[in-house]
């Protein structure tokens, strides 16, 4: 954190029949024709910032993001040998509130107090990329009514993303269908940044009803929505959504499959849920979910946040403070998932695989076939926690 003092010391004399001198560096002083007194009057204020529960001092070397709070802190000290009244602290950003300081409770700035002031500022999106800059000022006013001013600048840096892109994808398809007749829908999502395959299809002829939404984004903090097996059915981040409700009858059966996979090979879980069906009749109502990048904007940038996850090991309430968002809210990185209730006839079913080579080997397959009602969920997660990679040929020379 850089600081800049600005407008050094100042003051307006004070109006006696007295000969007045300017003193080198802004003070002035009186001085009286009938003996060797010399008054001189002046303010000054020293404003600092800490980062959240940080000290000022720790704070100088960190940088701020979107939703952090700076807290500024303004000690304001009379510096001259007559009393002031009237003090106001001003700044350009925030709006200071007296905290303490004023010991005799007189409302006057004595030589020997310090009055401390303070304030707090959210820092916003717009003050990403470039230092934010306060701008304080003190005035007071002598016994005989003159002001005296002061000024301080602070100077906080604010972070430079990494690791994810500025600019990111968006996809949402929401509608809903009525009628009787042939019906083809095929939907499939591909993202290799956050290891996302997607994809679903359904084909038949007959009465058919469906409301659904589907929405996609490539930065998870953009995309909320609630889920009730997720963060106690709060709100929480995803990169996929799948909400569908439908109701179906025919003498075609409708046939369909859908298929979310996360691949190993791009750095995601090595999971895939897959849900299979052919029915003549079907009454369903299913989400499903999906999330693998960490928070947007983690707190203090990407080196401190994967920092603050090596440190944190297999502390999972540890790692829940660090994966919530700047809004408070849950990121459940590396999550997949269904929920579904439904009543068939006809074969439904569904498979759910978690491998990773050498050391993970998950299976779990259900298929039903003749008039079923069923209510499942299926749910895949990974503590973000770093794993220890052990390299080969550890302890040879070559």
């Amino acid at each position: 954190m850089k600081r800049t003092w600005i407008a050094s010391r100042s003051a307006e004399h004070v109006t006696y029949s007295d000969n007045i001198h300017h003193r080198p560096g802004g003070n002035v002083f009186i001085s009286h024709p009938l003996g060797n007194l010399v008054s001189w009057i002046s303010i000054l204020i020293g404003l600092t910032a800490a980062i959240g529960s940080v000290s000022a001092e720790e704070s100088e070397s960190r940088t701020v993001s979107e939703g952090d709070l700076i807290t500024y802190y303004y000690n304001v000290s009379n510096i001259g040998n007559v009393n002031l009244t009237e003090v106001k602290v001003i700044d350009d950003r925030v709006n200071p509130i007296y905290i303490s300081g004023d010991i005799n409770n007189d409302s006057w700035l004595n030589l020997s107090e310090i009055w401390l002031y303070k304030a707090v500022y959210r820092v916003t999106k717009s003050d990403l990329n470039k230092d934010i800059v306060n701008i304080a000022n003190v005035t007071a006013t002598d016994p005989c009514g003159k002001p005296v001013e002061d000024g301080d600048i602070e100077i906080v840096k604010t972070a430079i993303w990494e690791g994810n892109p500025i600019q990111y994808g968006q996809f949402c398809e929401a509608q809903k269908i009525y009628g009787t007749g042939f019906v083809d829908i095929d939907t499939s999502i591909r993202d290799k940044k956050i290891a996302l395959e997607y994809s679903k299809n359904m084909n038949g002829e007959g009465d058919i009803e469906i409301e659904q939404e589907q929405a996609y984004s490539e930065i998870a903090d953009k995309l909320k929505r609630k889920i009730d097996s997720v963060n106690g059915g709060n709100e929480s981040t995803l990169n996929l959504y799948d909400s569908s409700k439908m109701l179906y009858s025919g003498e075609t059966p409708m046939q369909g499959e859908k298929r979310l996979r996360s691949k190993a090979l791009y750095g995601g879980m090595g999971s895939e849920l897959r849900e299979e069906f052919s029915v003549r009749a079907m009454e369903s109502d299913e989400v499903s979910f999906f999330v693998q990048t960490m928070p947007y904007q983690p707190y203090n940038g990407w080196k401190e946040f994967q920092k603050g996850l090596e440190d944190a090991g297999r502390d999972t309430e540890r790692i829940d403070r660090l994966m919530r968002s700047k809004e408070n809210i849950s990121n459940c990185a590396y999550l997949m998932g269904l929920e579904k209730s439904n009543s068939f006839n006809g074969t439904w079913g569904t498979d759910a695989i978690w491998h990773k080579i050498f050391y993970k080997d998950i299976n779990a397959r259900e298929m039903f076939t003749g008039n079923f009602e069923v209510k499942k969920q299926i749910k895949f997660h990974k503590y973000p926690a770093m794993d220890k990679e052990e390299k080969g040929c550890t302890g040879i020379d070559c």
